[in-house]
């Protein structure tokens, strides 16, 4: 009986000093970022930050590693699973997707018709963190990757985290994650998006402000970051088909309650406004066409009536759902509401929203209620 307890605790005393755990993450090649191009051949580029052992994300305090915390690779190959097995060798350790931050995809890849078949063998790749922001960015997703840098925090991935939550929570972005674009290319209801992301401009321009355009922002700010994350990549069928801009994004982000406070420009002055309650969706069936009634509650910390700036986000909201109307895409979850208006789900699918979506009577209509 001796000799048995002893032969246990000969076998629980490595696991209890740590050695075994130590010897794991020393093993395994934590991917942060990856990005997904497509080849001029037609084949797949993959391109992966990941720490080095001893330095940012994986180091932590004490670390005493030496040159660049992170480690750029890329591999490519005829095909996605080609590509991910190249990744792996190039790794040189037990590549792991499971603290994915942010999956990038370059434009040309998101916008060609193989796109959507690429999406469902992305989603099966083994422990891939599918809540990862997903981004669509303008050049390839491997430049893009090769230029980006903490600014604020040391580590990569809290930088990351910490600076989408800002834009999201100030409109500037969609909280879009890659499991969003996968479920939602799969579903009979609304579309997905994606962030848009693009390099600056070479003068340290910054994409943190509401604005009509990238050349605008390029002219305004400045900041130490030369990759930028401003609007919203919209997909249809699982294929982007165009794009919103800082304030666009801002209008979509009211109707889909991903917003708190932010600035808004009217009658010749910012207005500082804030999300009161969630908008509230209203659909009903007159025929063949639907009638969509959206009412957004916000509140005002300026003083003064508020009517003219009322009139004026009643007409940008109405005007970003033209503009998604024209491209066929419904981002903004009207269709779970006027899904209600049918008896079973074939019904559903035989009107066949997406396509009627762009004949849809929405009307919109904002109240701004004066802070006391």
């Amino acid at each position: 009986m001796r000799r048995v307890l002893v032969l246990m605790l000969l076998m629980i005393i490595p696991a209890l000093t740590g050695c075994a755990v130590t010897g794991e993450v020393e093993n395994q090649a934590y991917a942060l970022v990856m990005g997904v191009d497509k080849t001029p051949a037609g084949g797949i580029d993959l391109t992966i930050r990941i720490p080095r052992i001893g330095h940012g994300d994986s180091g932590g305090e004490g670390a005493v590693g030496k040159g660049e915390p992170y480690l750029v690779l890329t591999a490519g190959g005829d095909d996605y699973a080609q590509a991910m097995e190249h990744l792996q060798w190039a790794a040189a350790r037990e590549l792991n997707l499971s603290h994915l931050n942010l999956l990038i995809v370059s434009e040309a890849l998101a916008t060609g018709a193989d796109f959507p078949a690429l999406i469902r063998e992305i989603a099966t790749t083994r422990h891939l963190y599918a809540t990862a922001g997903f981004v669509v960015c303008e050049g390839r997703a491997g430049d893009f990757i090769e230029g980006q840098e903490t600014l604020l925090g040391s580590h990569l991935s809290s930088d990351i985290s910490a600076m989408f939550r800002h834009y999201a929570a100030h409109g500037f972005i969609p909280g879009s994650t890659f499991a969003d674009l996968y479920y939602a290319t799969l579903s009979c209801y609304s579309d997905p998006t994606g962030l848009w992301g693009f390099p600056d401009s070479g003068e340290q321009a910054a994409a943190a402000v509401i604005e009509t355009d990238e050349s605008s922002l390029n002219a305004q700010t400045r900041t130490a970051s030369s990759r930028q994350y401003l609007g919203t990549a919209l997909f249809r069928d699982g294929v982007c088909v165009g794009r919103l801009d800082g304030a666009e994004t801002l209008c979509l982000n009211l109707l889909t309650r991903r917003v708190d406070a932010f600035g808004f420009e009217a009658d010749g002055r910012v207005w500082a406004l804030s999300s009161a309650l969630p908008p509230r969706v209203r659909a009903r069936r007159d025929g063949d066409k639907m009638r969509i009634d959206v009412s957004v509650s916000l509140v005002s910390e300026n003083p003064g009536d508020p009517a003219g700036a009322e009139a004026a986000v009643a007409r940008a909201i109405t005007q970003v759902v033209d503009k998604c109307k024209a491209l066929r895409v419904e981002p903004f979850g009207f269709a779970a509401k006027a899904a209600a208006r049918f008896a079973t789900l074939d019904d559903w699918l035989q009107y066949d929203w997406r396509a009627r979506f762009p004949e849809a009577d929405v009307r919109v209509a904002v109240h701004i209620a004066t802070a006391e």
